[in-house]
């Protein structure tokens, strides 16, 4: 990861890299694509969808803009969009779009809008529309996503959020989505975009709206008023304790300051995390442009110094430790670009040597083992870019090179940007038998682990079977570009996210291990000047007691969709926990499936408070059901069986 949110840092273009190749294909797809435009389109009828939210605001886009711009990538979908007919709401018309093909990206059809009115940065503005629809097979709902975002490289994202439609294909599901803008934004600066393309499917928007309330209210009434809005109500969770899947290693952290040029082995925020947090694995830089600046000249000193006493501190906490490479010095990996440089075949050896004499001496200078190793993003190139051909040609002369120093390192699988874009990466380095003996763990970064499609993550789960290979996350998050939002770690919404992001990796993708980007000062889980815990330091800790190294993810079924709940066995008989995230308004959840007449502890964290337990002892019935009050936005934890 190159996110990094220390001011005066040239890094801004590599947080993006990861999300403008897919756009700037859109892009061009724009310009070719036929699409719709609506006829006798109704801005009545919107302007009644409007004024269902609160007064005071200013409409960002064109009363009938979502009636009259263009779809586009229609042919790239085999899709089709028109206007139909609706009645019993608050609006007369909606566009429906048909996908009748998978695409490898949610936007390849897609409907962007310009803002008509400019808006400013920290301005807060609520999205509202409404979604019905299916899937074209089985009874799964129809899907889309809804951004905010820059309309130009480099894609500035205010607002992310994808939404599914009711289980009932013909009852409408009111969204509602406050955001605070990133940037200020002439006319036409900035669209909102629907993305359409999650397969085959049905999808059908009406009353789209995006309001301006500037500092007319704040970001947290607006979000209050959602949740007010859209309760949870009445749910129940059906769970299978005896269907599990993967065996939790625990959560890890990144620990990649001195690779930012930090000369001091442990900042404050590491330190309280490594003292209150079971740190189960470390991510450490390796800064092999301070470690190697002149060719087979090796400097212990600085940042690369620094480097070497955290994997020395990790080794003395018995923490096992990946090295990862970000940037190279210049003589090695020649070229201006901020990222994206490819590695001269040429240099291979001197860059295998060069990352070899820094794990000899992290082994004999600081008793420090580096089980595995890795080039971060190598297919996005935050720095060093590989194709998989060229992934595997460098792995075949490092293993032998490696051995041959008498280290046991071996390689990470891949180590890509996102969980989308893995299985295509991976795949060709699982196939090629030849490097097979130096592959470690399948790892990939969540930062798409909301908005990406279901079939991306789960084909991550079915490599890991495939091939009997551990799946990791080793950079855990949800927004690349969270550093942009105004003081973003505090927030509650921060925390709620993380709950989330980690909810969908873990159930899809078989991950066993998540390392959160970072457990130092960078997307902080902890003040740096008084080391206060942050809402998302109280929500990792939570999920931490609950997950527990050799606890077992199991299975469940929820009746509401958006309440997201992960059970997990053990790690000791009789021993079980249940993670539920409520993204939404308070509700009541009734759980079956758990052994009968078992103590259960609850632990709540919400906006007001985290990790709040309750002294009243708890019990499940004969039946093995237990019924809890979930507040609105909150993230709620059972731990159930002797402890």
């Amino acid at each position: 990861m190159s996110r990094f949110f220390m001011t005066g840092t040239p890094a801004v273009q590599a947080i993006v890299a990861r999300f403008a190749l897919p756009i700037l294909l859109l892009a061009a797809a724009l310009l070719t694509a036929y699409a719709l435009r609506g006829n006798a389109a109704s801005a009545q009828g919107e302007a009644s969808a409007q004024s269902e939210l609160p007064p005071g605001g200013t409409a960002v886009l064109a009363p009938d803009a979502l009636l009259t711009t263009r779809v586009g990538g229609l042919g790239r979908t085999q899709a089709t969009a028109q206007i139909v007919a609706v009645t019993g709401q608050p609006f007369d018309r909606a566009l429906r779009v048909t996908i009748g093909a998978n695409a490898p990206e949610t936007n390849v059809t897609q409907l962007t809008i310009s803002n008509a009115a400019p808006v400013e940065k920290g301005d807060v503005l609520l999205a509202s529309f409404y979604v019905r629809g299916a899937a074209a097979t089985g009874n799964s709902p129809a899907q889309v996503a809804f951004l905010f975002e820059k309309a130009t490289n480099p894609w500035t994202k205010s607002a992310t959020l994808e939404v599914a439609a009711l289980p009932n294909r013909n009852s409408w599901k009111r969204v509602m989505l406050p955001f605070t803008v990133r940037e200020s934004y002439a006319p036409g600066e900035a669209m909102a975009s629907l993305r359409f393309a999650f397969g085959p499917q049905t999808v059908e928007v009406g009353g789209l709206n995006v309001v301006n309330y500037a500092r007319t209210r704040t970001w947290d009434e607006l979000i209050a008023l959602t949740a007010e809005t859209n309760r949870l109500g009445a749910v129940n969770v059906a769970v299978r304790l005896g269907d599990t899947r993967q065996t939790m290693r625990g959560f890890g952290g990144n620990f990649a300051q001195p690779r930012y040029g930090r000369s001091e082995a442990m900042d404050a925020v590491g330190h309280y995390n490594l003292q209150n947090l079971r740190v189960v694995h470390a991510r450490v830089g390796i800064p092999l442009n301070h470690w190697a600046p002149e060719k087979g000249v090796y400097k212990d000193e600085g940042p690369a110094h620094a480097a070497l006493l955290q994997m020395q501190m990790m080794a003395q906490r018995k923490i096992p430790i990946t090295g990862s490479v970000w940037e190279g010095p210049q003589w090695m990996l020649p070229g201006t670009a901020e990222q994206s440089r490819t590695l001269p075949r040429e240099n291979y050896d001197a860059c295998i040597e060069a990352i070899g004499q820094f794990l000899v001496a992290a082994r004999d200078k600081y008793g420090a083992t580096v089980d595995y190793f890795s080039f971060n993003e190598p297919d996005y190139g935050v720095n060093f870019k590989f194709s998989p051909a060229q992934m595997a040609d460098f792995i075949r002369l490092a293993g032998p090179r490696f051995a041959a120093l008498g280290l046991k390192t071996k390689f990470l699988t891949a180590d890509t940007a996102n969980g989308s874009n893995f299985a295509d990466y991976a795949r060709p380095l699982l196939q090629d038998r030849s490097i097979a003996p130096y592959l470690g763990p399948l790892a990939f970064h969540s930062w798409d682990a909301l908005g990406a499609l279901e079939s991306k993550y789960t084909a991550i789960a079915a490599l890991g079977r495939q091939y009997n290979k551990p799946v990791w996350c080793t950079e855990a998050g949800h927004d690349a570009q969270l550093w942009q939002a105004p003081n973003p770690w505090q927030s509650w919404e921060n925390a709620l996210r993380t709950a989330l992001a980690y909810e969908r990796t873990l159930r899809l993708t078989g991950a066993s291990q998540m390392d959160y980007w970072t457990y130092q000062d960078n997307y902080p889980l902890v003040a740096k000047d008084d080391s206060k815990p942050f809402p998302v330091w109280h929500v990792v800790r939570q999920m931490e007691e609950a997950l527990a190294p050799g606890s077992r993810i199991a299975t469940a079924t929820a009746s509401h969709d958006e309440l997201k709940a992960l059970p997990a066995a053990g790690p000791k008989p009789g021993q079980f926990s249940v993670l539920l995230v409520n993204p939404i308004g308070a509700g009541r959840v009734t759980i079956s499936g758990l052994p009968r007449g078992a103590p259960v502890a609850v632990a709540l964290s919400t906006r007001e408070a985290q990790r709040r337990t309750f002294a009243t002892s708890l019990r499940t019935d004969s039946a093995g059901r237990i019924t809890v009050s979930l507040p609105a936005r909150s993230v709620v934890t059972l731990l159930g069986g002797a402890r």
